[in-house]
């Protein structure tokens, strides 16, 4: 990890700056740095990230980190749910729309749709969600 990198994460831990501010200070030294070749490390994403914070706060209300090795160890736990009750969760899930379904082979492709989720909710809050 970079000398500003750290020094940026090293500031949001310390409250100095907010998690927005963060933000674009990270991608302003990704957008400086120099790629040789344009293509992005695909290096595997180590945890899930869930950030809420009000826009006018400092800090993070709430800021989780969870390893995806928690994840993966949960997907296996699956297994242990007979198929039948399986399907039937799926679809009363797909029912209302939410496919839901994740298994070892599309973890992958789970994973990649979380990189960079950003929500607004009612209240002002912001929640971000993504994989890193």
């Amino acid at each position: 990890m970079g000398k500003e990198r750290k020094g940026i994460l090293g500031m949001l831990a310390r409250g100095e700056i907010g998690v927005d501010e963060a933000d674009k200070l990270l991608e302003a030294t990704v957008a400086n740095a120099a790629e040789p070749d344009k293509t992005p490390s695909r290096r595997k994403p180590r945890y899930l990230h869930i950030i809420i914070a009000k826009p006018e706060d400092t800090k993070d209300r709430v800021n989780l980190r969870i390893p995806i090795r928690l994840l993966a160890y949960g997907l296996k736990l699956t297994k242990l749910i007979p198929r039948a009750v399986r399907e039937q969760i799926n679809a009363a899930l797909a029912q209302v729309g939410m496919d839901f379904t994740i298994t070892q082979e599309n973890i992958a492709d789970f994973l990649e749709a979380l990189s960079d989720i950003s929500v607004q909710i009612d209240s002002g809050e912001k929640v971000q969600i993504y994989c890193r």
